[in-house]
């Protein structure tokens, strides 16, 4: 509608004349019509965007500056704020801005975002906004660039009260009482989907955990811990829904289960079988984490400065080389041990014996993640080093390792690429 209205006043002068031949028709087609059938016509895009043009729209930009603050509102009082329209005069809204905020995402740039997309729905003729108020009185979580996408939802419209919903854009919708709340699919307290979670009332619980957040308040934690979910701004104008994404990263490859492209920070997932990393994006992170064939990689790296490894429980491992990274097999139900080469990773299952005299010496690594997380051990200098790692962050090793193998022994690059790796753990 807005765009339709400032292509016709960008018009070269000469055809100004005739415009305002249009103009003066429409207005003498409207003055003949009952305010049903105008306000029908209104209703279509197209012709509300010549009637703006015109200045022959039926509703005042004040109430349809009002009626943009109706569609953001919801969203905003469920971070702990809300607008108020103080007036319209020359063409600009003054708006103030109400509420502490304390605590959420909602920062002052991010409700003046929204605000910004529902006026330029409802009022493209709006020459600009005057925003008063509220400062995030705690440091704010990320907030949308200032230059995010929205994206429309399909299927959401007509969520059921109560009911919760998962989209293809990696979201989850929420009715909480009538009012769509949307949050970045996956659980602050695991790597798990939300959108299979059970709400009651505004609290939404993880199925895989039972982490429990408060959905009209920001998404905190419903114990009262420090979790908080990753709220997504919303807007609904009795239609579409709409929710703010950040901009796509620029390609660096393609998702390996999707033709979506991918950034150079994705997200990687385990291929459970095969043992190898998967290079997904947001999405299939999220969707497929749960599947049985994949596990989302770990998320922490702990340097172990006290390891206790003898010589005599290295040798039982029987690994020719001093780097590899172990880790438990969900599949094999035992302990893998994988090392570099020039070809890629080399695989040997452990003997459990010596793995469980290890974890006695060390009951850190009985809290290592299946799957999920390896023990890095590199033995090849005096400085022996030990880390819990992400796995793909141990399949990160491997690579580096074969890309800069020389020779027949690996020669210095190798030995370069190991310490510049172990280095950036500390």
């Amino acid at each position: 509608m807005g765009d339709l209205a400032e292509r016709l006043h960008e018009l070269p002068p000469e055809a100004e004349e005739l415009v305002g031949l249009y103009g003066e028709g429409l207005e003498r087609i409207f003055a003949a019509l009952d305010e049903e059938t105008v306000a029908r016509l209104a209703a279509d895009e197209v012709v509300a965007g010549l009637m703006l043009a015109h200045g022959l729209y039926p509703v005042s930009l004040e109430q349809r500056v009002a009626e943009a603050l109706d569609t953001v509102r919801p969203y905003m009082e469920s971070h702990g704020g809300d607008v108020e329209l103080l007036g319209v005069a020359d063409g600009v809204a003054r708006l103030r801005l109400s509420g502490s905020c304390s605590g959420c995402g909602a920062s002052q740039t991010t409700m003046e975002h929204a605000i910004e997309a529902a006026l330029q729905e409802h009022a493209p003729d709006l020459l600009g906004i005057d925003v008063e108020g509220v400062v995030a009185s705690a440091p704010a979580r990320p907030k949308p660039a200032a230059d995010a996408e929205w994206v429309e939802l399909e299927g959401v419209a007509g969520l059921s009260r109560g009911a919760v919903t998962g989209t293809d854009a990696g979201i989850v919708v929420a009715n909480v009482a009538g009012t769509l709340l949307a949050y970045h699919d996956r659980c602050a307290a695991c790597p798990g989907p939300l959108a299979d979670g059970m709400l009651l009332g505004g609290t939404l619980a993880c199925a895989h955990c039972g982490a429990r957040f408060d959905l009209p308040r920001a998404g905190r934690d419903a114990d009262g811990g420090p979790l908080q979910l990753e709220p997504v701004p919303l807007l609904r104008n009795g239609g579409p829904v709409r929710v703010a994404l950040p901009p796509r990263a620029t390609p660096s490859g393609t998702c390996e289960l999707c033709p979506i492209g991918i950034g150079e920070d994705h997200r990687h997932l385990l291929h459970l079988v095969e043992r190898r990393i998967v290079c997904v994006c947001e999405t299939c992170w999220s969707t497929r984490s749960g599947d049985a064939e994949f596990r989302p990689t770990g998320s922490r790296t702990l340097v172990l400065d006290d390891f206790d490894m003898t010589d005599e429980v290295w040798q039982s491992f029987g690994i020719p080389i001093g780097l590899t990274f172990l880790m438990r097999s969900s599949v094999s139900g035992g302990v893998v041990a994988l090392y570099p080469s020039p070809a890629g990773a080399t695989e040997s299952e452990l003997d459990l014996g010596a793995w469980d005299a290890l974890c006695v010496a060390n009951p850190v690594l009985d809290r290592l993640e299946p799957d999920a997380e390896a023990l890095v051990v590199d033995r090849t200098t005096p400085d022996r080093v030990y880390a819990i790692v992400p796995v793909d962050q141990a399949y990160k090793l491997v690579g580096l390792v074969k890309e800069r193998w020389e020779g027949i022994s690996g020669g210095r690059g190798v030995q370069e690429a190991v310490a510049e790796y172990f280095e950036a753990l500390v």
